[in-house]
């Protein structure tokens, strides 16, 4: 009774995880429904533990630093203006987090929500792109959904990598050609270069912190997978391969309202914008002034009439909407977590490192801790799977 008692409270405690993994990959506005999902777990959580999670979990760096974001994020919100989807996320993965017992965080708990993860966001893909033939078409931005596949297929590999049960790795290598099926579908090539540095950054750690030869049998094989997969959905890269020859060659030509010529616009827009408040940032103001901007001459009608909510690169939003502040947080979420990596075990060192790489990576081209699907996939990972759920896991009395 005992035993049936825990597993009921811990797929209720777990269930913001079960549902990243599920329903947030379907649903269009999933992330909104997480909120209630949090607040499920987080009854389940005092429930059976108390407020013990909360003190031990106060003690890691790491929650502080989410914390320091989360109240930054407030300021902002008040103080000029801010997405309140972005905010929901970053409040409710602070209570998640703050509350999480993350001993239940175990190897076959990741291993099961990353195998989910990877087979529903796949079927979403393959669904829409493929079966409906409505290419880039989706019901959600495939963007941000590709960012949770290649996060899903890094994820996979990295179980590839470290496990040493063989029906582990087959699972896994699966579920890693089908997110890289699905991202190709997607279309999506910021994606599509973040995977690919990802792997690069995945093949060097390992060179350095793992090294034995049949590395080199591993890393062969690895790319002809990858080959194989671009040979069965060649007409997708073939077309996206000429639309950006097509884009480049427009831009050549002067006309920079392609969707590269708009993000390259949208930089240089940003890089004015920011001269207006450096520290705090201007806040939903900046569509404003982006405005002014081309009464004065200064953006082409296209951007102009475009209305960006965003400026396709995570740094540069960052900085005109929040400042030096807000660019400083985002640094640190980014690359703080990395001095978390010689406490864990090898598998997620690969988590933490292939996740951090790709959201570095998408946050050249596309702002992938703006969305709240993303955010969740982040902060989920990243902090409760990873930076404070050690592998000495901690025993809490209930």
């Amino acid at each position: 009774m005992d035993l049936m008692k825990d597993r009921v409270f811990s797929f209720f405690i777990l269930l913001p995880f079960i549902w990243l993994s599920t329903g947030m990959l379907i649903l269009k506005n999933g992330d909104k429904t997480m909120v209630a999902m949090i607040i499920i777990s987080i009854i389940a959580t005092v429930c059976r533990y108390g407020l013990t999670s909360i003190k031990q979990n106060l003690s890691n760096k790491m929650l502080w630093l989410v914390i320091a974001i989360a109240a930054y994020t407030l300021f902002s919100y008040a103080y000029h203006g801010l997405s309140s989807r972005e905010l929901r996320a970053i409040i409710g993965s602070l209570l998640f987090l703050l509350f999480l017992p993350t001993q239940l965080i175990t190897q076959n708990c990741l291993i099961g929500l990353v195998v989910l993860g990877s087979i529903v966001s796949s079927l979403y893909a393959w669904y829409y792109g493929i079966y409906l033939g409505l290419g880039r078409e989706w019901p959600m931005n495939p963007i941000p959904y590709s960012t949770l596949i290649v996060s899903f297929a890094i994820m996979s590999l990295s179980f590839t990598l470290a496990s040493t049960d063989k029906r582990v790795k087959v699972i896994t290598t699966a579920c890693f050609s089908f997110s890289c099926l699905a991202l190709i579908i997607g279309e999506s090539r910021g994606l599509w270069l973040a995977l690919a540095l990802t792997l690069f950054t995945f093949a060097i750690y390992s060179m350095i912190r793992f090294y034995r030869p049949k590395y080199w049998l591993y890393i062969m094989g690895l790319v002809i997978l990858i080959g194989s997969m671009g040979i069965v959905l060649k007409p997708q890269l073939e077309a996206r391969w000429q639309q950006t020859e097509q884009e480049y060659q427009a831009i050549q030509n002067g006309n920079m309202c392609t969707s590269i010529g708009l993000r390259l616009q949208m930089w240089q827009a940003a890089s004015i914008l920011v001269e207006d408040d450096p520290i705090l940032g201007t806040g939903d103001a900046h569509i404003q002034k982006l405005d002014d901007l081309y009464h004065q001459g200064r953006i082409e009608k296209c951007l102009y009439q475009y209305q960006p909510a965003h400026y396709h690169n995570q740094y540069l939003d960052r900085f005109v909407k929040n400042g030096v502040i807000g660019l400083i947080l985002l640094l640190a979420l980014l690359l703080c977590p990395i001095t978390q990596i010689k406490k864990l075990n090898n598998t997620k060192q690969y988590i933490l490192l292939g996740i951090i790489t790709v959201y570095i990576s998408a946050s050249l081209t596309d702002v992938p801790l703006n969305h709240g699907q993303t955010l969740f996939m982040y902060f989920f990972y990243i902090f409760g799977a990873c930076c404070y759920s050690q592998d000495a896991q901690r025993e809490l009395n209930p």
